[in-house]
């Protein structure tokens, strides 16, 4: 992701989250050594982003979002395989990321990236209230 793809990020943003992160939220997030975000196009337009914060050999993903027009074609997939290898090559050796307890169709992706469920947070969503599923994965290399 570079700064000019900020508000083509916005926009997906504002379509998929109720609570969403601003233009200038990513760009803030793009100054940090400490993110990492991809973003794919296709003829041109900005179709999907994703993200994390590390923080030593840990990472937070942050931010996965495809426009709803693209969904159900294994971009999101493919985008965070990608992302996870940029991580591996940084030293990340475990993920971790909150996923909305209703959002069975993410759930469902996360699990086939290697995600375990390991807990809840409660009313951690807005608009509307929900719970989070909480998320861990460990990187093949981490297991020895």
């Amino acid at each position: 992701m570079r700064p000019e793809d900020a508000a083509e990020v916005a926009a997906i943003e504002r379509m998929t989250f109720s609570l969403p992160w601003s233009e200038q939220g990513f760009l803030s997030s793009l100054q940090s050594q400490d993110t990492v975000y991809l973003t794919v196009r296709q003829k041109g337009k900005l179709i999907a982003y994703c993200g994390f914060l590390q923080s030593f050999e840990e990472a937070d993903i942050t931010n996965v979002a495809v426009h709803p027009d693209f969904r159900g074609k294994g971009i999101g997939y493919t985008m965070l395989c990608e992302l996870m290898e940029r991580g591996r090559k940084r030293g990340v050796e475990r993920y971790t990321l909150e996923v909305r307890a209703g959002n069975a169709h993410a759930i469902r992706l996360y699990r086939k990236l290697g995600f375990e469920s390991i807990g809840i947070r409660k009313n951690f969503y807005e608009k509307p209230k929900e719970d989070a599923v909480i998320m861990w994965t460990q990187s093949e290399d981490a297991n020895g």
